[in-house]
């Protein structure tokens, strides 16, 4: 009897112990499978945030080489200017004559040096096959970053159905679901889009995602990881941080140096000279060579630079339909936005007195137009001001009168040109772009060069008939040498796409490498200001410039946007489904499990970091001097990982009262 008895205290030992190994087993079987889900789908949404930072850095990448492209244009136009000879510029003739004084072996290599130099040059200029190549690459470039932009887009919304499928949400559980919850099945009939990355049922086939807690819990995460990331828009005010500027002071930041300036540095000690390439240096004129006269040195002072500019976001005036170049246009606005010529009926200033014009003042360009009736009602006659003003900059002056009549005309045609400036007449100042305007569509490039001179004469002393040299400056430098250009993107008309008050990220004074602002090379550079920057390079008009890309929404550095949105996790399974214990009838025991099942709680997040704490990744370090500053997170730099994070409090005890309560 006893050794019956102990038997049995066996027996149900032995089940017991089963029947909690296999229960602990399940629970943790299950447990890992929520892990490896919500870690997977953390995986999956860190993949698409650094995506959208590997794509943008290349987007980067592409500007900073149209920018390249458009700038070696201009350069490579300067130095064609200098090497063929430009027949508007008189400071080149002058440069040739002086260059042809007293002919010498290094002279005559020189010019055929030049002369070969200017062959190679020369197909950059405006329609020839350089500028038509570096077309078709910008053009390119400018697709490729379209495509980029767009990529970003698709592989976005493409990692909520991956983040879906990877917990076993895909269509035909999420119809379901929904049927089971509204009595309405929306989902089923796309489930032949589910792939085959559920996670969950790939760890456990019998573990299913909560109806009550597990797809809320993804509903309201993919509503918070919706909000976390946006669409960006640089080239709207507002549309990119509160200046629009996040990803084009990136861009501007990542410009090369031949970019950003090329202009000529110091050399031999002098700062007053400049060695660009061409100088002329010609050590012969030193042999002795009475009564002789010719250049000794010739130096070239250069300086250029590319520029994104700033216009506005339509570029067109008010009332005017989209200009198309060389299609109408008329002329440009302060901000050097193509614009069509446009009647006071359709948006144009219309005004009683000339005084009135005075309100306009503030906001007028070079070239604005406006109608002045000169009486105090449409019934009286035109009085004797009026006419059609035009704003030279600084006041408006009449510059047609109106036709005698016994009222005004009630459509009074804009004049298409303003005595004593090189702008055309828009139509208005309403509507158009204002300096707060955020477009960079376009970039530009400019380049001049001016040239001083250094002769020696031989003279020889009397009597003793021995020669002397004499150096003698024949130049100054500020004499124009030659000039070139290029844009790209949208094109803009000339002369004010070459102004320096509209160029992005770039006060006045240094706009293309200063050479508006130094006195060297200002005169050169005004007489390219008339000319434009010619045709733009751009071959789809409907690429070039800034476009939009994914960053984190935002972007305030108070703001903590070094976590992503945390992604719960509930999953369960039957107790039927899991092993049973051999005993029947009073040895059976049954699985405590609240409504027959088990469930396993799980949570996963994307966070921001660096690798920095290898040290055989110090290049990734970024110090800061002030040890309360941190790198918050963005979709500029891919270093988005995912990681388990603990369920809290809350997160716990909803699951164990929607657990028992067979929610």
């Amino acid at each position: 009897m006893l050794a019956l008895f102990a038997s049995i205290l066996v027996i149900v030992g032995l089940f017991a112990m089963f029947s909690m190994g296999e229960q602990s087993i399940e629970k943790i079987k299950l447990q890992n499978t929520a892990d490896a889900a919500a870690y997977s789908a953390a995986v999956a949404e860190a993949r698409d945030y650094n995506f959208s930072a590997y794509t943008n850095r290349a987007m980067v990448a592409n500007q900073v080489a149209v920018a390249q492209f458009v700038g070696m244009t201009s350069w490579f136009r300067n130095m064609s200017a200098f090497a063929n000879g430009d027949p508007t510029n008189a400071g080149r003739d002058v440069y040739q004559i002086f260059l042809e004084l007293g002919s010498t072996p290094i002279a005559n290599i020189y010019k055929k040096f030049l002369k070969a130099f200017g062959k190679v040059t020369g197909i950059f200029d405006e329609g020839k096959a350089g500028s038509t190549f570096m077309g078709y690459a910008i053009t390119v470039l400018d697709g490729l970053i379209k495509v980029y932009g767009t990529m970003q887009t698709f592989y976005h919304y493409g990692t909520a159905l991956t983040v879906a499928e990877t917990l076993g949400a895909g269509f035909a559980k999420l119809g379901a679901a929904m049927a089971s919850l509204t009595g309405v099945d929306w989902f089923t009939s796309f489930e032949s889009l589910d792939g085959g990355d559920d996670v969950v049922h790939l760890n456990d086939p019998k573990a299913e995602l909560t109806t009550f807690g597990g797809f809320p819990y993804l509903i309201w995460h993919m509503y918070k990881w919706y909000n976390f990331t946006e669409s960006k828009d640089p080239n709207t005010d507002g549309g990119d941080g509160p200046e629009a500027d996040r990803f084009a002071q990136v861009t501007m930041d990542s410009l090369d140096d031949f970019s950003r300036d090329r202009s000529t540095k110091p050399a031999w000690g002098f700062y007053f000279f400049y060695a660009p390439p061409l100088t002329y240096i010609d050590p012969t004129r030193f042999i002795p060579q009475p009564w002789t006269f010719g250049p000794l040195f010739l130096p070239v002072i250069h300086r250029g630079g590319t520029e994104l500019k700033l216009t506005d976001a339509s570029g067109n005036s008010a009332g005017a339909t989209s200009p198309t170049p060389g299609n109408g246009d008329t002329g440009v606005d302060c901000h050097g936005n193509p614009v069509q010529g446009q009647t006071s009926g359709s948006g144009g200033i219309s005004v009683s007195h000339e005084s009135d014009l005075a309100a306009y003042t503030a906001a007028a360009c070079p070239g604005d137009s406006a109608s002045v009736t000169d009486n105090n009602s449409q019934t009286d006659p035109p009085g004797p001001n009026a006419g059609v003003y035009a704003f030279n900059g600084t006041a408006w002056n009449r510059v047609s009168p109106f036709p005698g009549s016994t009222n005004p005309p009630s459509n009074p045609q804009n004049p298409q040109g303003t005595p004593g400036t090189t702008t055309t007449s828009t139509s208005s100042t309403a509507g158009r772009g204002a300096a707060g305007s955020k477009s960079k569509k376009t970039w530009t490039a400019m380049d001049a060069s001016s040239w001083a001179g250094l002769h020696i004469f031989w003279f020889v002393i009397p009597v003793i008939f021995v020669p002397i040299p004499l150096p003698i400056p024949f130049a100054p430098p500020w004499i124009p040498l030659s000039h070139g250009a290029a844009q790209s993107g949208k094109e803009l008309s000339a002369p004010t796409v070459l102004s320096s008050d509209n160029n992005f990220g770039t006060d006045a004074p240094q706009a293309y490498g200063e050479v508006l602002d130094s006195w060297t090379t200002k005169i050169s550079a005004e007489m390219r200001q008339n000319k434009g920057a010619g045709k733009t390079l751009e071959k789809v008009s409907s690429l070039g410039g800034l476009t939009t890309y994914r960053d984190v929404k935002n972007v305030d550095a108070t703001e903590d946007n070094l976590v992503g949105p945390p992604l719960v996790v509930e999953i369960e399974k039957s107790i039927d489904d899991m092993a049973k214990s051999p005993g029947n009838g009073q040895f059976a025991m049954v699985n405590g499990a609240p409504q027959g099942k088990m469930r396993a709680l799980s949570k996963s997040e994307v966070y921001f970091a660096r690798p920095t704490d290898d040290t055989g990744l110090a290049w990734f370090k970024r110090v800061s001097t002030d040890p309360a500053q941190t790198e918050v997170g963005s979709l500029y730099n891919p270093y988005w990982q995912p990681r388990l994070a603990p369920n809290n409090f809350i997160e716990q005890y909803i699951s164990m009262e929607s657990h028992r309560a067979g929610l």
